[in-house]
């Protein structure tokens, strides 16, 4: 059995281009880039550009970039919610697009997704019973009463009161809202957990409980967990490797035991020099609109050289546990 097959989820060269439709502000833009001369985009937005990527069984992997990097939609493409434009999409060895009815039936038990806004995610005319219970309604899971049972269960296991089954979201507090969703997340039983900056939105003391909710579930229910965050220094404590976005692209694949250990990608270093309190990155991150040809994080690299803006670099495996993407680092 190769890795890729072994891995709960894999991706393959993954592109993704989001093409929509030409509307009244496309038109007014088009109109205005015509007299300052500008040329729109006219292939579109390009979220996400050749990531490859195998989860390891049991890891917590942290997806981290700045917003508009692609890690969310990356985590989409994880999900199966977006099917990507080139490249695949593997769960247990098996492409996502090949799935008959019935198997994709599964995969959508198994790998299952928390999203980063649990006001706009969670059906505001719901109650807590009926948000939890509405996956295993679908899937035909269990009998009304082992239905109540499960979901009474799930609640408490997610530490809200008892008697929060009969409220709606709209009663609860933020911190409250990201355990329903949680809890929801859990009713099928996945193996495979995506949470979409679970804490972003939270204060800082709540953070610390939801964080620490997410480890414990996963040690005791064996997950595998893809922590997507902007938040560096969070990621770093709490995930076995990270994996850093820039520009739609993969920059760097890391063990957390090898940081510091070895020469990192300069946006990296940027990233670290920015979270100890250094000067912020300069510059403005790419337009995906308007994709650069060589590495996304040129025209802000300092090291930059006339190749790495000629032609995107490869990821890398220069260890077992470290991959980059730049040319100054192989």
């Amino acid at each position: 059995m190769t890795e890729n097959q072994a891995a709960p989820l894999c991706l393959e060269e993954v592109s993704l281009t989001f093409r929509p439709g030409r509307s009244l502000f496309q038109e007014l833009t088009a109109g205005l880039g015509r007299l300052t001369g500008r040329q729109p985009a006219s292939g579109g937005i390009q979220a996400v550009r050749g990531v490859s990527l195998a989860l390891r069984p049991g890891e917590v992997l942290g997806l981290v970039g700045e917003s508009g990097s692609g890690k969310s939609t990356l985590g989409r493409l994880m999900a199966g919610l977006y099917r990507p434009d080139a490249g695949r999409v593997l769960w247990a060895g098996r492409d996502l697009a090949g799935l008959d009815r019935a198997a994709r039936r599964l995969f959508r038990q198994r790998v299952q997704i928390m999203f980063q806004d649990p006001v706009s995610s969670l059906n505001p005319r719901f109650t807590a019973r009926a948000t939890v219970e509405e996956g295993l309604i679908i899937h035909g899971l269990g009998s009304p009463a082992e239905r109540r049972a499960r979901v009474a269960e799930l609640l408490r296991e997610v530490g809200l009161p008892a008697d929060s089954a009969r409220h709606f979201s709209h009663e609860f507090s933020g911190g409250q809202r990201q355990r329903l969703s949680l809890a929801r997340a859990l009713a099928l039983d996945p193996e495979v957990l995506i949470a979409d900056e679970p804490v972003s939105a939270l204060d800082v003391s709540i953070q610390a409980q939801v964080v620490n909710l997410l480890l414990d579930l996963r040690a005791r229910r064996g997950l595998t967990l893809v922590l997507i965050s902007h938040d560096l220094p969070l990621v770093r404590v709490v995930a076995d490797r990270l994996a850093v976005m820039y520009g739609g692209r993969l920059m760097e694949v890391a063990a957390t035991e090898t940081l510091g250990r070895v020469r990192h990608h300069p946006y990296v270093e940027a990233l670290w020099a920015s979270a100890g309190g250094e000067a912020p990155l300069e510059g403005e991150p790419p337009d995906p609109g308007h994709p650069l040809a060589g590495c996304p994080f040129a025209p802000r690299c300092r090291e930059a050289a006339p190749d790495c803006r000629a032609e995107p670099p490869p990821l890398s495996w220069l260890t077992e546990d470290f991959a980059c993407a730049c040319r100054r680092r192989t």
